[in-house]
């Protein structure tokens, strides 16, 4: 294994690091094989990191690791940025968000196209108060290995990329002392959280003036393929094609993430939810395809 996950804790401190960190401008902070001092740590901490790579005991330092990538590193600090502009409701703003975000998308998608022969890359720590825009880049990196495989124009990978980079707006809506409940939640809690695909959608509608095909996964994404989803119950290939995508690039990153009510999981835990869930959750056809990428010897943990 070319480098370990640890919880962040003082154990840390002394053993070197096992990526590049940059900041948010894509700036290189701490190099990859750097030893964790209590400054570093202090440092992790800080920015709202729960877990950290760390290059393996006695392993080869000049290789272990994965560089986070400067575009993907940057990428979330600037969604957040679009997504507090385009909550205004002030066609100024909207119009802006938008020429922002489809300047986003396409940098992702042509990052992606001089990476696409290489596996996804399986791990992407996420920091507490932006896990929702490193999710959203990470969904879209995602879905775009999918909708390639599916032979997918470059016009429409193009569409699935802005899908997928918006598809959680709605948690804009959401109240943040819930979504960092690191608790169970009730089922007050649960509506609320819910509600984020038709907020999301209806703000999108209203306010902002995105192409239809761009904004259906906002509403969908939650929608099962046994119909027991949310929030109109679709079923099937009822449910728009890059919402079906998205659904399962979502749930896979949500899955290897840290969130506040549990630790990430492994990939091969995510992967085998994922197959078992094949015509329940999800639509069989993209989860085979996403299944064929990321093949058991590419999962990175």
């Amino acid at each position: 294994m070319p480098f370990v996950i640890e919880a962040l804790s003082p154990a840390i401190i002394g053993r070197p690091l096992g990526q590049n960190l940059y900041n948010q401008a894509g700036n290189l902070l701490l190099r990859k094989g750097t030893l964790i001092n209590q400054r570093y740590f202090e440092f992790f901490k800080d920015k709202g990191y729960d877990s950290i790579l760390l290059m393996p005991q006695g392993g080869d330092q000049t290789t272990a690791g994965v560089g986070s990538d400067r575009l993907l590193t940057a990428a979330p600090y600037l969604l957040k940025k679009m997504f507090k502009k385009l909550r205004l409701e002030e066609s100024v703003y909207t119009a802006q968000a938008k020429a922002e975000i489809i300047s986003l998308a396409e940098s992702i998608f042509i990052h992606f196209k001089n990476i696409r022969r290489k596996a996804p890359q399986i791990i992407e720590l996420k920091r507490r108060d932006d896990y929702l825009y490193q999710h959203s880049v990470s969904v879209c990196l995602y879905s775009l290995y999918i909708g390639e495989k599916l032979g997918y124009s470059d016009n429409k990978l193009m569409d699935l990329a802005i899908a997928a980079l918006i598809h959680d707006f709605g948690m804009e809506f959401v109240d943040g002392q819930v979504l960092k409940k690191d608790t169970e939640l009730n089922e007050k809690e649960l509506a609320h959280i819910r509600e984020h695909t038709k907020n999301g959608f209806s703000h999108l509608v209203k306010n902002c003036s995105f192409d239809g095909l761009t904004i259906v996964a906002s509403a969908q994404h939650h929608e099962r393929f046994d119909g027991d989803g949310y929030p109109k119950k679709l079923v099937g290939n009822d449910i728009d094609e890059f919402s079906r995508i998205v659904t399962l690039t979502d749930a896979f990153d949500a899955w290897t993430s840290d969130r506040p009510h549990r630790r990430l999981q492994s990939a091969q835990t995510a992967m085998t939810f994922i197959q078992k869930n094949q015509n329940k959750i999800f639509d069989p056809t993209i989860a085979q395809t996403f299944m064929e990428i990321l093949l058991p010897e590419k999962l990175h943990f």
